[in-house]
């Protein structure tokens, strides 16, 4: 009976959630990619509200009105250029924004028959109406110089002043609350809906790249700094209306209580930042846009496999070969593994991306049933991460079963980084996969912690010679001394010994007397894919 059929891309994601990596970093690209879209609905509201708007009683207060609507106007249209850049679609739209906007601006402004008031600033602020103008434009002006300090990667000061910008209009929800009439700081409808997205815009642009992202964070620390914010919310506010039952300043009072809600908001999570709670498990905002990449790389499956042999040394026979990803960008060409290999791990792809490599590889080899390729083995790499993954040892069999390719044929190899700091699930798997009658090699030995504990109570089969110990053999005597106790402590363990990175006769002939098994490297097969390396085999004998 064969293994039940496995969704490993859904089973990676609910591992990924209980690491609190993947769902995190892929929430965090969720939220960057909805600014734009947040910037047009702040440019829409304006164009949709200003026609009704009342008109102001002076030209000054409707002139600093359009100002206002004008600041919000730029900096969304700004926010919208920078994520989709110039396009025919964008200067389209550009284009028949302004022109809206400021046919809507002259319909407003010359509704006045007289422009005597135009440099007057008498009684701007003597009733609730122009405190109100006021107020909004001091609001557009602190989304602008959020915007221009976001601009020049001052992120920590952008993001706070777009929270004062985003909490102006607790003001007038309070003074509603308190039933307090022309409390100060009250923000007209408009406003209050356009500044609001403009700055929730730009908030998401960055949100990756300050610490007010900490409260966007999805594990235990995120809740627990969102479950402080909110309770002292609830605490301040129920103060305020305290403060007004007992005779306190009413027109103060909302506005007192929203510069507290700000100072609750900053202290906070400056106070997370500084302490770096959790500044190693956040994703460098330039490698969000990366890791999305590399997500829709995964989904399309942009990637293909390459094989290295590996030799025998006394015979020089070909015995196995190594499965190595690449990434054929749409765009950018054959990427590198060093360039994705970590963003995978730190985000969590790396799970379904093994399991790919993992059933494409088996798949291939089990597929050569004749010549020298039908016996060798393939050697794959698997994460730590693959490894505690539940259901992990499931899968391998079912690849197993499905690909027809019989377990001693298949080469599992970790890190000993990955076996120092396997959990109890993770030995749980490797033992399991040795009773199926898998191999497993020990890779890059002598580069991590060398703890030897795990080599004497794993059961591997390989231990590979890190290149960077070949690269120098023979000729420095130091490397040389360490290669010779790793090739002996190995032997004495008795694990077949793999030396990689073999680009020189002499490096060869130096590895070969102390007594290594195996051998790949440039000097006997670079890593080719697989017509490639039919080629080669058909031609080397």
């Amino acid at each position: 009976m064969s293994a039940p059929s496995i969704d490993w891309f859904t089973e990676s994601v609910q591992e990924c959630t209980t690491q609190r990596q993947y769902m995190r970093h892929r929430f965090l690209r969720t939220v960057q990619k909805q600014s734009p879209w947040l910037a047009l609905a702040s440019i829409f509201s304006i164009l949709f509200g200003l026609p009704l708007i009342p008109v102001q009683a002076t030209f000054a207060l409707s002139v600093l009105q359009s100002l206002s609507s004008l600041l919000f106007i730029v900096a969304s249209l700004c926010v919208v250029y920078d994520t989709w850049h110039w396009s025919r679609m964008t200067r389209l739209l550009v284009s028949a924004v302004l022109i809206w906007f400021f046919v809507q601006v002259y319909t407003l402004l010359s509704s006045h028959a007289s422009y005597s008031h135009l440099f007057s600033t008498d009684d701007l602020f003597s009733d609730a109406s122009h405190r109100q103008v006021t107020t909004d434009f001091i609001m557009s002006l602190l989304v602008m110089l959020g915007y221009l300090l976001c601009h020049f990667r001052f992120n920590r000061a952008s993001q706070t002043i777009l929270s004062i910008a985003i909490l102006m209009p607790v003001t007038g929800l309070l003074a509603q609350a308190y039933h307090i009439p022309d409390a100060y700081g009250q923000l007209s409808l408009l406003t209050s809906v356009a500044g609001v997205l403009c700055a929730m815009s730009l908030i998401a642009k960055q949100v990756s790249q300050t610490s007010l992202s900490y409260l966007l964070l999805l594990d235990d620390t995120g809740q627990h700094l969102r479950w402080i914010v909110a309770v002292l919310f609830l605490c301040a506010i129920a103060l305020g209306g305290m403060g007004v039952l007992f005779g306190h300043d009413p027109h103060l009072t909302p506005l007192l209580i929203t510069l507290a809600l700000n100072a609750i908001v900053l202290v906070m999570t400056l106070n997370y930042y500084r302490k770096g709670v959790m500044h190693d498990q956040v994703l460098p905002p330039e490698e969000l846009a990366f890791a999305s990449e590399l997500e829709a790389a995964i989904a399309h499956q942009e990637f293909y496999l390459v094989y290295q042999p590996q030799m025998d040394f006394l015979t020089g026979k070909l015995v196995g070969v190594e499965a190595l990803i690449r990434w054929q960008h749409p765009q950018h060409g054959v990427v590198p593994p060093n360039k994705f290999i970590g963003v995978a791990e730190l985000t969590g792809l790396i799970v379904p991306m093994g399991a790919w490599v993992l059933k494409v590889a088996c798949q291939q080899v089990a597929a050569w049933k004749t010549g020298d390729l039908s016996q060798v083995k393939v050697s794959v790499n698997v994460s730590p991460m693959q490894l505690r993954s539940p259901g992990f040892t499931d899968y391998v069999l079912q690849v197993l079963r499905e690909t027809g390719l019989s377990a001693e044929r298949l080469v599992i190899e970790l890190t000993e980084s990955a076996l120092v700091h396997s959990d109890c699930k993770g030995t749980e798997s490797l033992q399991a996969l040795k009773q199926l009658g898998v191999k497993l090699a020990i890779d890059d030995f002598g580069t991590g912690y060398s703890c030897l504990a795990y080599l004497r109570d794993i059961p591997g089969d390989y231990l590979k010679v890190d290149r960077s110990f070949v690269n120098d053999v023979p000729g420095k005597e130091r490397s040389e001394a360490v290669t010779s106790a790793i090739v002996v402590l190995g032997k004495n363990l008795h694990y077949q010994i793999v030396a990689e990175g073999v680009e020189t006769q002499a490096q060869a002939d130096y590895l070969k007397s102390l007594g290594c098994d195996l051998v790949q490297g440039f000097l006997y097969a670079r890593p080719m894919e697989e017509k490639a390396l039919q080629e080669w085999v058909n031609n080397a004998t």
